[in-house]
């Protein structure tokens, strides 16, 4: 598949993603209106320019290719980069290609998910501005102060299930201008918590300059985060972040679960390999749990079920009966005293040169330790390391990644980019739901995309017609 696509497609993942992230602490931490929108709807519009990009580059590329056809051709390339079949080794590599380029793919999709649904959450909730009437009090001069109440109406009691009892009201006060102008009263409907009454004192914003402009009832602890320019409360805001680094947490402990942490790119004493032979794709299953694998079966009749996403159609048929090394880590998930999430890092490396990185369940670690050999010792007399590629056709996403994803891509930057202008009332709500639809169908699309088949014959099983 070439290097090109892999490198492009690592730049556009890197710069969409730098871009889509910049705008939850945009919008939580601007306090200028007109300037943050203006550095979110760049931050989205370079965004946007990456989706393009990915759309030409595959257009220029040759257009979109299945995912299958690159899977079996990386191990055709890897064949061909060795050369002739070599004689079958005798011990096991100590130096591996790393899977640290998978481990960053899972990690920037699983933080990429992470922030838009935070992000979309935060643009719904927050004000992308002032409201009108506090704007006009503010480009004329705010100022807070306590000033005379010349007639009270509407009081009315609050008593909440919870916290302090309140009034509201409708006040008529009397706003005093700079030297030299003309009084003006004002009617605002302040939220007190002691009974309101004519002569009485009310704190409100307004201008000194130009009191024709009207009050807002309130101090700065109620209105000081609004005339700030603040898009959320503190609580809000709060909220956002802690949803937010719990979903970093989260993120990292998927990564852990899914790839592991260690590149597993140079073995040590602390990793075992066993000489296996390759039975082909299968699915693991314990109870309702199932994942797919590759089945290695070693000298003794023992299986392993090495955790990897292949299916029949992702593997040439010569790979079911090719000798290989299966390699572990016998540290992680052996001795009970490590969090593992019941697997550990592994990889297949085959006499043609090609190595698969993925995961072993701890059960079939321990179970192949009776037989495995330390890979220090067994790779202690080797000479010259050989010269191995990595099986990792997922870093050519670039190639199969399908139009409706950049579509669905596109609908919801242009969501995001919407609820940064005052649409207020149920219209806000519909353009947040639309953007999370559109995220979760982007997600589910792109998570399923190396698996058609498995798609097409779950809408044939509910009753639809095969695309």
């Amino acid at each position: 598949m070439g290097v090109a696509p892999r490198r492009a497609g690592a730049w556009f993942a890197a710069l969409g993603l730098a871009a889509i992230t910049a705008v939850l602490p945009l919008w939580l931490f601007s306090s200028d209106p007109q300037p943050r929108r203006t550095a979110i709807l760049v931050a989205l519009g370079c965004a946007l320019a990456c989706v393009g990009g990915i759309a030409v580059f595959q257009r220029a590329a040759g257009g979109r290719r299945p995912y299958a056809e690159i899977s079996v051709a990386e191990f055709s390339e890897a064949t061909e980069a060795s050369g002739p079949r070599a004689a079958e080794p005798d011990a096991p590599p100590r130096v591996l290609p790393s899977r640290r380029g998978m481990q960053g793919r899972s990690l920037a999709w699983y933080l990429g998910v992470c922030t838009v649904l935070v992000t979309l959450f935060a643009l719904v909730m927050g004000a992308p501005q002032r409201p009108e009437r506090m704007q006009r009090i503010v480009d004329a001069g705010a100022e807070f102060a306590a000033v005379p109440i010349e007639k009270i109406s509407d009081v009315e009691l609050h008593d909440p299930s919870k916290g302090q009892d309140y009034y509201t009201s409708t006040a008529v006060v009397r706003l005093a201008p700079e030297a030299g102008g003309v009084p003006a009263t004002a009617t605002v409907h302040p939220k007190t918590p002691d009974r309101p009454h004519a002569g009485g004192k009310l704190s409100v914003l307004y201008a000194p300059t130009h009191p024709e402009l009207g009050a807002l009832a309130g101090d700065e602890r109620s209105l000081g985060e609004a005339l700030k320019g603040a898009t959320m409360g503190t609580g809000g805001t709060w909220i956002a972040v802690i949803v937010w680094a719990a979903g970093i947490v989260l993120s990292l402990v998927g990564l852990s679960m899914r790839r592991g942490f260690r590149s597993f790119s140079r073995l040590g004493h602390a990793d075992m390999a066993v000489r296996g032979k390759c039975l082909g794709p299968d699915l693991w299953r314990r109870d309702s749990a199932e994942e797919q694998c590759l089945k290695v079966v070693t000298a003794s009749s023992r299986t392993a079920h090495f955790l990897a996403d292949v299916t029949e159609e992702h593997v040439p048929d010569s790979l079911k009966g090719q000798h290989l090394w299966l390699c572990w880590d016998a540290r992680r998930g052996a001795g009970g005293g490590r969090l593992s999430g019941g697997s550990t890092p592994a990889a297949l490396v085959s006499d043609d040169g090609w190595v698969m990185h993925g995961m072993l369940k701890a059960d079939d670690a321990r179970m192949m330790a009776a037989e495995g050999v330390s890979v220090e010792k067994a790779a202690a007399g080797n000479g010259e390391p050989r010269a191995l590629r990595l099986w990792d056709p997922r870093s050519a996403w670039l190639l199969y990644v399908a139009p409706s994803v950049l579509m669905l891509a596109v609908a919801l930057i242009g969501c995001a980019a919407l609820l940064t202008f005052d649409i207020t009332g149920v219209w806000r709500w519909v353009t947040g739901a639309a953007g999370a639809v559109a995220g979760l169908s982007l997600g589910h699309l792109a998570m399923n995309a190396p698996y058609p088949s498995a798609l097409r014959s779950a809408t044939s099983s509910n009753g639809a017609e095969p695309s």
